[in-house]
């Protein structure tokens, strides 16, 4: 189902697609509250489809995510147990004996990839991290067999998001080999 994301006080509109990452970037001068809307049908709870953006003056900004407010803490706490659950955490963790790349710090950084006799190196994002979990052999990390499973129809998008989100928080650990 194809949703369009649109916030009309800033008029920007943006299509989303399922499996598909994109970007949206706006820079909102007006503090308050903004409605936002699907303005694509999308199926029987189109209507329900409605939120709000709250834009803040940055010292209240930077108050309400030191609080906790800004849910990416707890998204990456739900992700953290979804790593375990799924037994990523076997494999990738740091006290696993499987050998299979470690990811504290991985995001961000980038990452080696065997392409048959060549090295490519991508960027370890959201997509890469994603495809990296659904398309295992689509980019194997150089130094290591293709042998992880794929988790495509096991995990669903938005526990997907949850363990994407983990990943991104982990940083590297002191004294941790690359």
């Amino acid at each position: 189902v194809i949703h369009s994301f649109f916030i009309p006080a800033f008029r920007i509109k943006q299509d989303v697609l399922p499996g598909r990452y994109t970007e949206l970037w706006f820079n909102p001068t007006k503090v308050g509250k903004h409605h936002l809307f699907c303005a694509e049908f999308c199926g029987t709870d189109h209507s329900a489809m409605i939120g709000t953006v709250h834009v803040m003056d940055p010292a209240d900004y930077e108050e309400w995510l030191t609080s906790g407010g800004g849910g990416g803490t707890a998204m990456a706490r739900q992700g953290e147990e979804l790593f375990v659950r799924y037994h990523c955490a076997g494999c990738h963790g740091p006290n696993s004996t499987v050998d299979a790349p470690k990811l504290d710090g991985i995001y961000g950084r980038p990452v080696p990839i065997q392409d048959g006799d060549d090295i490519q190196f991508v960027i370890a994002d959201d997509r890469y991290i994603r495809d990296s979990i659904l398309l295992p052999p689509s980019q194997v990390v150089a130094g290591y067999a293709p042998m992880m499973p794929s988790f495509k129809n096991i995990i669903d998008e938005e526990d997907l998001l949850k363990i994407i989100e983990y990943i991104k928080s982990i940083g590297p650990k002191k004294g941790a080999e690359r």
